[in-house]
């Protein structure tokens, strides 16, 4: 119970971190922030205190919304390219994608340096693909296997500070919360 998930918002309502009940009593008891949103079905007692289950505080002197460098990674290359296939353009779960590299390793080389990016593990040369078009480019060019990109792939400037699944954020009470600088994906199949 103590190590559940409890979002964490600015003193403006911006969701900033998820944190654990043990942690968001501590800094209930220390006034450093205050329940928004708790779960009354469950307390946590102790000999001088009961408090209910917070599932929402606010910090209470905390005013800024902290700055993320986006990371190159394969789960932000999928979530840069909002969970949908760069071939085909539809919508997919996260079991059902993968990350292709638009010149394959295996060709690199044979691509003037002029028409490709600096490189090959690249935000320009990776994009989100479903495991049937992956399979079907295989290692060929785009030209080779008549598959056209939807969009360029480029680095992004922006992702939100924090990533939550639908499920989870229904299951605690939190998509009211989740407006501003947050990204809520789907944990089930999305169609286009």
């Amino acid at each position: 119970m103590l190590n559940s998930p409890v979002l964490t918002l600015n003193s403006g309502m911006v969701p900033i971190d998820i944190c654990n009940v043990k942690d968001a009593i501590i800094l209930q008891v220390l006034n450093k922030a205050e329940a928004v949103k708790v779960d009354d079905t469950f307390t946590i007692r102790s000999q001088y205190i009961s408090i209910p289950l917070p599932r929402v505080i606010m910090l209470l002197n905390f005013h800024k919304i902290p700055k993320k460098h986006v990371v190159y990674s394969r789960l932000n290359i999928i979530y840069r390219d909002d969970m949908r296939c760069q071939y085909c353009g539809k919508r997919y779960s996260m079991n059902d994608l993968t990350v292709d590299h638009v010149i394959p390793l295996s060709k690199w080389n044979t691509v003037l340096p002029y028409k490709k990016p600096e490189n090959p593990n690249s935000w320009e040369n990776q994009v989100c693909a479903c495991k049937s078009c992956n399979a079907q480019k295989g290692n060929m060019l785009l030209k080779e296997c008549r598959l056209k990109l939807i969009k360029k792939p480029v680095e992004p400037k922006y992702m939100p500070y924090l990533v939550i699944s639908r499920d989870k954020a229904n299951r605690y009470g939190w998509l009211e919360f989740l407006n501003y600088n947050v990204r809520i994906v789907e944990a089930i199949s999305v169609e286009a």
